[in-house]
């Protein structure tokens, strides 16, 4: 019979249950931190800077006006390098397969910034930065060609390729989620547990009032002493007394 369960209740199950809680939660980590390791692969991240536009002004009339294209410029240019005239242009060159790029490709441009960010995620670090570099190169073709941006170029930069890894973050959720996933067994092997814990409980069963309790933890058996004792008891009646040795050796004599 189970009533509701208090937090008091709650946490005495949490006390009693610590242990299946705690294994299963660094069983999820194990599990988690093994499969990062050797069955999920790695994701690399391969980026392209592009530059909208000329830093260096002489003429401050042009500086003015090429300042108030920029920003459209800018918003153009990050439309169309998302667009299929880009990307299916880079799918073709490099027979990748349809919409593939399009989950890979990332743009990015900050605030009062004329650098556009390309940035490509995949698991194999030398096709990212294959795809990163050609779809630089071909957003600047198409840009000259269709949009007549002729200010736009590639900014040179290392040949480094950044590991996106978050094997911390994932084995802290990980850990979570084990140790909830412990809490709701412990729950559950409480509430399959038919056996009667508190006494109103056996008293609601039986009708009748409980007399007493006693410890089932309780010694059952003697202690050593008396273990000992009757272990001296035991071999005394085993071995006959020096009396009766000598008159059976008398009757032999005899």
């Amino acid at each position: 019979m189970q009533r509701d369960m208090t937090i008091k209740d709650f946490l005495q199950l949490m006390r009693k249950r610590a242990l299946l809680v705690s294994m299963t939660a660094m069983l999820a980590v194990i599990i988690t931190a093994v499969a990062n390791l050797y069955i999920m692969k790695p994701m690399y991240e391969a980026s392209e800077y592009l530059l909208i536009g000329n830093l260096q002004h002489t003429n401050m009339e042009a500086s003015y006006e090429e300042t108030q294209k920029i920003p459209q410029m800018l918003a153009s240019s990050v439309d169309f390098i998302k667009s299929p005239i880009v990307l299916d242009a880079v799918e073709e060159k490099l027979d990748l397969k349809a919409s593939s790029l399009k989950e890979k490709l990332f743009i990015e441009n900050n605030k009062d910034s004329q650098i556009i960010t390309i940035t490509i995620k995949a698991q194999d670090q030398k096709l990212a930065k294959k795809i990163a570099k050609t779809t630089a190169m071909i957003s600047i073709e198409k840009m000259n060609a269709l949009l007549k941006f002729n200010q736009v170029k590639i900014l040179e930069k290392h040949n480094g390729i950044n590991e996106k890894n978050n094997m911390g973050a994932v084995l802290v959720i990980a850990l979570m989620a084990g140790i909830g996933f412990g809490i709701a067994l412990a729950v559950i092997c409480e509430q399959l547990d038919d056996s009667i814990k508190r006494e109103h409980v056996a008293e609601e069963l039986l009708g009748a009032a409980v007399l007493g309790t006693f410890n089932r933890k309780a010694e059952l058996l003697p202690n050593r002493q008396e273990q000992r004792f009757q272990r001296g008891r035991t071999e005394e009646r085993r071995e006959p007394h020096a009396d009766e040795k000598q008159v059976d050796k008398a009757t032999s004599l005899s």
